[in-house]
């Protein structure tokens, strides 16, 4: 299968027949030629959502992105967006879960481990003083959230803001996980956003950058939301950022090649 490519439901339909279940959380950060978002997030989702009506796929969850719906006109959220849309117009015997997390942390996950490194830092350079808020929510939350909903043989279709128990800033978060990991408190320096902007414009032509001009208007607007919702759906409060590194050992851990994150992270 290649997401990059396969945009067309008819490839999709002998793949799903007997399958009952679709969970789709492919997602990238910068859209790139090897990595086009359009395709990614837009077109073969929507060609899979169709293709799982057809054959009597029963449900379908999609990992959406906090944030789609801010009006924020990038191309994250525009073709995010785009496959909600599509889930929308699945015809109502298929059950659906769009779930919008915030920043997710996943141990072995690429960002996580970007975020524990910079913590580790004991000077903290922070776009804009590291005040950007968000919700960290752990990646065991949301399998649980997942596996909960598709065990609920009474379980409406819903859309779910999928956040952690609660609120902080980049800043926050940062001197949270150096805490965790034992460490004495960092010092701070403001990347100031006359700065900024012409470093973001610089990371438009790098593909590897995590910064560039769409992710610094994500990073800019409020990535927080009420838990409540999720809690329902989780069957419990979700996880604080500030327990995500409870076990000393999990950070240290190097080698997985998966990643759980969006937008904004």
């Amino acid at each position: 299968m290649d997401f990059r490519t396969d945009t067309q439901a008819d490839i999709w339909l002998p793949r799903l027949k007997g399958i009952s279940v679709v969970v789709n959380a492919v997602g990238v950060l910068r859209d790139g030629r090897d990595h086009p978002m359009q395709k990614l997030h837009a077109e073969t989702p929507a060609a899979i959502f169709s293709a799982a009506a057809c054959v009597g796929v029963e449900r379908v969850v999609h990992v959406s992105a906090l944030g789609v719906d801010s009006g924020i006109d990038v191309a994250y959220f525009n073709t995010k967006l785009s496959a909600e849309q599509a889930l929308r117009d699945l015809p109502p015997q298929v059950r659906s879960l769009c779930l919008r997390p915030s920043v997710i942390y996943g141990e072995d996950g690429d960002s996580a481990r970007m975020f524990r490194r910079l913590a580790k830092l004991p000077v903290h350079v922070l776009p804009m003083g590291g005040r950007q808020s968000l919700q960290p929510v752990h990646i065991d939350d949301i399998c649980a959230a997942i596996s909960r909903w598709l065990s609920d043989s009474n379980a409406t279709s819903h859309v779910v803001n999928a956040v952690g128990a609660e609120a902080t800033s980049m800043r926050g978060m940062l001197d949270s996980y150096r805490r965790q990991m034992g460490m004495n408190p960092a010092w701070h320096l403001e990347m100031p956003h006359w700065l900024l902007k012409p470093v973001a414009r610089l990371g438009d032509y790098f593909p590897a950058s995590p910064l560039c001009r769409d992710t610094l208007a994500m990073l800019a607007s409020a990535n927080t939301a009420d838990a409540c919702e999720f809690g329902k759906l989780l069957g419990r409060a979700p996880r604080s950022y500030r327990e995500f590194l409870s076990n000393p050992a999990n950070h240290e851990r190097t080698g997985s090649t998966g990643d759980t994150v969006n937008p904004a992270g």
